[in-house]
């Protein structure tokens, strides 16, 4: 499978369904053979859904979030934590549907109706094989409803012209997995759509780097984003942000020590006004301690940022709700 921006991906209000027939079919494949890319449309396909039920708080000025939510175990609580953050925008990655693990539950379309936004979704993985939910957690069925696993966009602001870009996949997820691990098809993806706030108008990017692979890999999948997003955005402003996978410590943000930044630099992105260099990481319900690092990123090119925050993930009821903190930011609109 060719990495390859997906700009004629057709919208729908629900991603085609693979049977459980047909995922079993594909779990039982050799391992040498090619990934059946061509027979899952949901790979392909965009969903939108959500009501934008409420407006922004200011016309100068808007906050994006970016949130790595593991899952979505949590989907009421993780979408509490965003109303009080005054998120007009969120990047959202790792986000489940019809997983038994996460309850089977929809979970952007459930983040986004308690937000009152819209939602765009693209499938970055379709599991194939069934996982349980952890500990303390009922099961919903024998195995998963749909199989989907993928990163999104939640907005109260307008939104046109979402678009998939599929990352250059280098971590083979289908034929030669590491031990323990689940077989997906798929790859690593960012989404982007065009946003406006009055006249203004810019490009926003949820992505989700691959983590089983060294910095020259982070490096090469971020130059193939922005590099789509250049021929996207078409001169327009750019935030990205997500999960970028750095596997450094945290620290002062202006140096990194990942290639990947020096791509983006070159490219003239800005990360020092958009980061606090806080981690980002914490112990949750699936993951143990993973350190003192800052794995969330954003990135910006002609916008003005400030006041970066990182929001603990922490409900009301001191739920985990994710190994991934909330990051935030103010963009300037002019």
């Amino acid at each position: 499978m060719a990495p390859a921006s997906s700009a004629s991906a057709p919208l729908v209000s629900r991603l085609p369904a693979v049977s459980p027939a047909q995922r079993a079919a594909f779990l039982a494949m050799p391992e040498d053979a090619p990934p059946p890319w061509d027979e899952v449309p949901a790979l392909d396909s965009i969903e939108i859904g959500g009501v934008a039920a409420r407006g922004i708080r200011s016309s100068s000025a808007i906050r994006v979030a970016a949130w790595n939510l593991e899952r979505c175990l949590y989907p009421d609580e993780s979408a509490r934590i965003l109303a009080r953050s005054g998120a007009d925008l969120t990047l959202l990655t790792e986000m489940d549907i019809g997983m038994r693990r996460s309850g089977q539950v929809h979970t952007i379309g459930r983040v986004a109706a308690r937000l009152g936004q819209r939602y765009a979704y693209g499938l970055e993985f379709l599991e194939l094989d069934s996982m349980p939910p952890p500990a303390g957690f009922a099961s919903v069925g024998s195995g998963d409803t749909e199989g989907f696993h993928g990163n999104g966009l939640v907005s109260a602001l307008p939104f046109e012209n979402p678009v998939i870009i599929r990352l250059d996949p280098v971590m083979d997820w289908f034929c030669h997995l590491p031990p323990g691990q689940r077989r997906k098809l798929g790859a690593r993806m960012g989404i982007a759509a065009t946003f406006r706030v009055g006249d203004a108008r810019f490009v926003a990017c949820s992505v989700h780097l691959e983590y089983r692979c060294d910095g020259a890999g982070r490096a090469l999948q971020m130059r193939n984003l922005l590099d789509a997003l250049d021929a996207y955005a078409d001169g327009l402003p750019v935030i990205v942000g997500g999960d970028l996978n750095t596997p450094t410590p945290a620290g002062p943000p202006d140096h990194p020590a990942e290639p990947l930044f020096a791509t983006a630099k070159s490219l003239g992105y800005d990360w020092l006004a958009c980061n606090t260099g806080r981690p980002t990481t914490r112990t949750s319900v699936w993951t143990p301690n993973k350190g003192n690092h800052q794995l969330d990123w954003f990135c910006t090119r002609g916008l003005t940022a400030r006041d970066p925050l990182v929001i603990p993930a922490i409900g009301e009821d001191g739920d985990i709700l994710s190994d991934h903190e909330l990051i935030s930011v103010l963009i300037d609109i002019r």
